[in-house]
């Protein structure tokens, strides 16, 4: 890896192609998933109890479609 003097060999620059960015921690990656299955949570409870809400609601007439 001489850099230094200029010269890009093409192990280098293979080297850079894979890092495009940084990696994820593991507490970064846990949180994500933690508000993913809430979030999916959240919209089943709304779904279950979508009676309940007023006829006018955009989330009862269907506008808003949720996958879980």
């Amino acid at each position: 890896m001489n850099v230094a003097m200029g010269v890009r060999t093409p192990v280098t620059t293979l080297l850079e192609v894979g890092r495009t960015g940084r990696r994820r921690t593991l507490l970064s990656r846990f949180l994500d998933a933690l508000k993913k299955s809430r979030r999916r949570e959240a919209r089943l409870v709304i779904a279950r109890h979508a009676h309940l809400l007023p006829l006018d609601h955009p989330w009862r007439s269907g506008r808003y479609s949720w996958t879980p």
